[in-house]
């Protein structure tokens, strides 16, 4: 058996999903010499569009979850701008993206209709777009988000990001799926790949539904959460987008 042979056995035996196929596919023999990949470059759309994002919004305390949602200062928030550094990370991490979902969609893996799934939830208000999902040769059916990372960051990951598996559950939720694999990527040599399995975890979408539904109360009454979620003059109130509207107004509400 050939060297290439045993790591596609080795990687299947390690509950390697993707990878397998994602390595056979870029080393393949009959594989065109080029191929068009379309990087989506599209900015971020949710920004002040009233609706929770599972991409960021799980982790975030109710109290900046109100400002950034409610219709009378989701428009005053203050977002960062765009640096060289921060276009090029977003570049080259879509260019990757892009690489991969097309090598897995020319292979068979992936079809084209399950390929950035807009998903809306109108009883929780939250709206996203899922990856993937793909229907494995083993029979089985998986909701997929890939993530890349720098190389450093890359080496020391041993599980996933928390705010990763909030939003795949979320996905996992509306695809009406239990399963599903965070596909992370190294944006650098050598250009490993990780994957980490979970089950959806219905308790952890109760607790993140709930705090949602508060802060949709909290808007329906149009007083914020009392709790603040950063100390006045903090670096992290010096940072928050919702700063102005927050804590520098001076009240709690």
């Amino acid at each position: 058996m050939s060297g290439y042979g045993i790591s596609i056995f080795d990687r299947l035996i390690e509950q390697q999903l993707l990878t397998p196929y994602l390595e056979r596919a870029m080393v393949a023999d009959k594989w065109p010499e080029e191929y068009t990949v379309t990087v989506d470059s599209r900015p971020y759309s949710g920004t002040a569009d009233g609706y929770f994002h599972p991409s960021s919004h799980c982790l975030s305390s109710p109290r900046w979850l109100y400002y950034v949602i409610h219709p009378d200062t989701k428009d005053k928030m203050v977002y960062p701008k765009r640096t060289l550094q921060s276009a090029m990370t977003l570049a080259m991490g879509s260019a990757l993206h892009a690489v991969v979902q097309t090598q897995f969609e020319m292979s068979g893996l992936i079809r084209r209709e399950d390929i950035e799934i807009p998903l809306v939830d109108e009883k929780r208000g939250w709206r996203g777009h899922a990856d993937w999902r793909i229907k494995h040769p083993n029979g089985k059916r998986y909701g997929v988000e890939m993530k890349t990372m720098n190389s450093r960051s890359f080496r020391n990951l041993i599980a996933p990001k928390e705010f990763w598996v909030y939003q795949l559950n979320c996905y996992l939720d509306a695809l009406d799926l239990d399963e599903g694999i965070i596909l992370v990527a190294e944006a650098g040599y050598p250009y490993e790949f990780k994957e980490f399995h979970i089950s959806r975890d219905d308790e952890l979408l109760s607790k993140l539904y709930a705090k949602w539904d508060y802060v949709r109360e909290c808007i329906a009454r149009n007083t914020p959460p009392e709790s603040f979620c950063c100390s006045y003059g903090s670096s992290d109130m010096n940072t928050c987008r919702a700063r102005f509207e927050c804590h520098l107004k001076g009240t709690s509400g």
